[in-house]
């Protein structure tokens, strides 16, 4: 190791002073402490306020010159550290700094920026966002950006602890906006119930529905003991020999019939549910009509219908209203 030094006197009452210090040792040699006191120099000291100047690695590739501060413990023990740090050039414009080397070296755009605390984009009042670019030239951008709460609250994204390693993929909605849909509380569903929505900006709660009491049109079900289908119904009122009475179940009320004995009386019945392969059953369910022996006959079609009353009794007319149930399966 060889070593020199040489002291830039200074100002009488003034510090520090400069030491300029020429060395063989390297950067790790030169900030081990105890390597001052160590060296071949000779009735030179060090102060708490002197800066150093040093040459180290001198005459290898690697030399380089830097300031080090200097730091005597309580035992007279020399540590010099490095005081400041040199600067990589050429740097970018707008790039972040990162440290090359543990020396005090600046570099740019390196593979990995760590910090060992928080990133904050922007500051209050001022929009800062992430942005995250893909590998591929020209494919776009993923950005994260906050929009103003309603008041002074944070909305904090995290994941829940995973038994292993995830990539979770936002869906394309196939529209310039899109939604998540997010549930209330930390456990908002019931293990083998439907969720649904609650109103129309994302937001799903439970439906108390069992998937396991759905009944699928595709398989034959069977219902328990207090299970029943419920038809909506849709009555209608015949007038002038037409109805319309568009469900899968309901009431038609004839006008006040006089049709004689051993004629009848046809009905077009508009249903649009029907069809020409519908099976559809009639029941008399009552009227102001008191003459028996009547039948029904129904001609099926896709959209209208022929119901017609037969007055089978030979003698007697019919006498008022018929009220007809039907059900179309």
């Amino acid at each position: 190791m060889t070593t020199t030094i040489t002291r830039e006197q200074g100002y009488a009452g003034f510090s520090p002073e400069i030491v300029r210090i020429v060395t063989t040792s390297t950067l790790a040699q030169v900030t081990t402490a105890g390597w001052f006191n160590n060296s071949p120099i000779f009735g030179e000291s060090l102060s708490p306020v002197d800066q150093c100047l040093i040459c180290y690695a001198f005459a290898s590739s690697s030399q380089a010159t830097d300031t080090f501060n200097v730091a005597i413990s309580a035992t007279g023990v020399v540590t010099l550290s490095l005081s400041e740090s040199s600067v990589v050039l050429p740097t970018i414009a707008n790039h972040i700094a990162v440290f090359t080397n543990t020396s005090g070296g600046l570099g740019e755009d390196a593979a990995t920026a760590i910090n060992g605390g928080n990133i904050q984009a922007g500051l209050s009042g001022t929009a800062g966002t992430l942005i995250s670019f893909p590998g591929t030239a020209a494919k776009g951008s993923l950005i994260l950006a906050a929009v103003a709460n309603t008041g002074n609250t944070n909305t904090t994204f995290s994941n829940v602890a995973m038994g292993q390693a995830s990539v979770i993929s936002a869906p394309d909605p196939a529209n310039a906006l899109g939604r998540f849909l997010i549930g209330a509380t930390a456990t908002p569903f019931i293990s083998g119930n439907f969720p649904q929505n609650s109103g129309t900006g994302g937001l799903m709660i439970d439906s108390g529905l069992a998937v396991a009491n759905v009944v699928a049109k595709n398989a034959v079900n069977t219902f328990s003991g207090v299970g029943s289908i419920i038809l909506p119904k849709v009555n209608g009122t015949e007038a002038t020999n037409a109805v319309t009475a568009s469900g899968v179940a309901g009431v038609i009320t004839t006008s006040s019939l006089s049709t004689a004995g051993g004629a009848s009386y046809a009905i077009t019945w508009t249903n649009t549910v029907m069809t020409s392969t519908s099976v559809v059953l009639l029941t008399i369910a009552g009227g102001t009509n008191t003459t028996q022996n009547i039948t029904l006959k129904i001609v099926p079609g896709s959209g209208t219908s022929t119901l017609t009353i037969y007055n089978n009794t030979a003698a007697t007319a019919l006498n008022g209203t018929i009220l007809i149930s039907y059900l179309v399966i």
